[in-house]
């Protein structure tokens, strides 16, 4: 399985958020990424972007400077992950979304962390760190800054 077939796989997947917008660029050729930009109808300037690498083993997810992956090694599991990306990315452009990100002045993430439906019982939590990106930053003396974005949730995806 390539990201041709899972690219064929998206409309189907799609079909669940009817309340959200998506595209994939380019066109799916075989040997190429995957990537599949979605935004809500409410909201149509939040972008989270679903990445599959050309071998279709690494799973990204980037919305508001946060960076997440999930990995999916043999045939059979690639779809779940696949719809897993798109459910969390669906979720992350709805919200309520908390996006905590640690970057050095230069703009490099050493830690990010996205809260899903932010604030309520069934809250979501991705982290991600960049050890040593963190660590060169604290040995050359470079200053890491805090950062918290919140999105307030969308009554349309509710």
């Amino acid at each position: 399985m390539d990201t041709t077939d899972l690219a064929a796989l998206v409309p189907a997947l799609m079909a669940a958020h009817p309340h959200c917008r998506w595209t994939l660029s380019p066109a799916p050729v075989p040997g190429a990424d995957l990537v599949l930009d979605i935004r809500p109808q409410a909201w149509p300037d939040r972008i989270a972007t679903v990445r599959v690498n050309a071998g279709a083993e690494v799973f990204a997810l980037d919305f508001a400077g946060h960076c997440g992956h999930d990995f999916a090694y043999d045939d059979e599991s690639r779809p779940e992950v696949l719809r897993e990306r798109i459910d969390l990315a669906v979720r992350a452009v709805t919200g309520p979304t908390r996006v905590i990100r640690d970057s050095t002045a230069a703009g490099r993430t050493v830690r990010s962390v996205l809260l899903l439906d932010h604030g309520r019982p069934q809250e979501l939590r991705e982290l991600v760190t960049v050890p040593f990106a963190r660590l060169r930053a604290l040995f050359t003396g470079q200053r890491v800054g805090r950062e918290t974005i919140d999105f307030p949730g969308s009554a349309a995806a509710a």
